[in-house]
């Protein structure tokens, strides 16, 4: 089978970018647009090892687990070491995972485009193939995620940061598990604020809710949600980044910040804990 270097590469990279999104859904850990895309270029040229003999499985091994710690390291850097390896060993489960799959596809139903050897996958498919099968694949993990997230740590003070448009503010925060608010769309949980306190960093359309102005709402969600006080609005939207400190912990979480005009007694915003997890 003749195999176009060209051709492994994308699929490969465009393979790895969506291990990455599942990664940054399972550990709740954001990524920037350009690790992502770096990483993903790193993994696409880890799927050269296709070319080594098959039965240098202890090389390939080695080198599968090197790409993981390297495409990890790329993506959400090292920080402390349990978080390294936290982020490293849930690359390799998805790797693994999705190595696992292409290996029963090519034993068991053998596409006779498709070639599989030392843990990388080539096959000569149209595009739309390939990203309704990664879509579907990611999809799948966020279920995942769903069924399997568990209560986190909620006996702790937490301060969150919170960076935006050149400014940065701190508030505190309660980890209460009734915070069950996400946004739909994009599968993020949404982080509950206080509008007051987070002036510095709202974006224009908001900063003044009654004026609401319709042409400036792109990347904002009009969320609906339900409190001891009534039914109301929250208004969502992504920022630069997000931290949850706690003693010497620090955690770069991926979610939305969501600002409301009620007060939240004596915080400044609640989180969900299993952001924490």
């Amino acid at each position: 089978m003749v195999i176009y270097v060209d051709v492994l590469f994308l699929i490969n990279l465009y393979v790895t970018y969506f291990e990455l999104l599942s990664v940054s859904m399972l550990t709740h850990k954001s990524i920037s647009a350009i690790r992502m895309v770096l990483s993903a270029v790193i993994g696409g040229l880890f799927s050269f090892v296709i070319f080594l003999p098959d039965d240098s499985i202890l090389l390939t091994s080695l080198l599968k687990i090197i790409s993981c710690i390297v495409i990890s390291f790329s993506a959400m850097g090292y920080g402390k070491f349990y978080s390294f390896l936290k982020n490293t060993v849930f690359l390799l489960f998805i790797n693994f995972i999705f190595a696992g799959l292409m290996l029963c596809l090519w034993l068991f139903v053998a596409p006779l485009d498709m070639f599989y050897s030392n843990g990388a996958v080539y096959f000569d498919i149209d595009g739309l193939t390939i990203i309704l099968s990664t879509t579907a694949a990611y999809f799948i993990i966020r279920i995942v995620r769903f069924i399997f997230d568990k209560n986190g740590r909620t006996d702790r003070k937490y301060e969150i940061v919170i960076r935006n448009n050149e400014s940065e503010i701190k508030l505190s925060a309660l980890s209460d598990t009734a915070n069950g608010l996400v946004d739909y769309f994009s599968g993020l949980p949404v982080i509950i604020c206080q509008k007051e306190k987070c002036l510095p960093v709202l974006p224009d359309a908001i900063k003044n809710i009654g004026d609401f102005d319709i042409n400036k709402v792109k990347g904002i969600r009009l969320l609906p949600v339900s409190t001891i006080a009534g039914e109301g609005i929250v208004y969502a939207f992504k920022v630069d980044a997000v931290i949850i400190i706690s003693e010497d912990e620090r955690y770069n979480v991926n979610a939305l910040v969501g600002v409301m005009e009620e007060s939240l007694q004596e915080y400044d915003a609640v989180f969900n804990p299993k952001l924490l997890n």
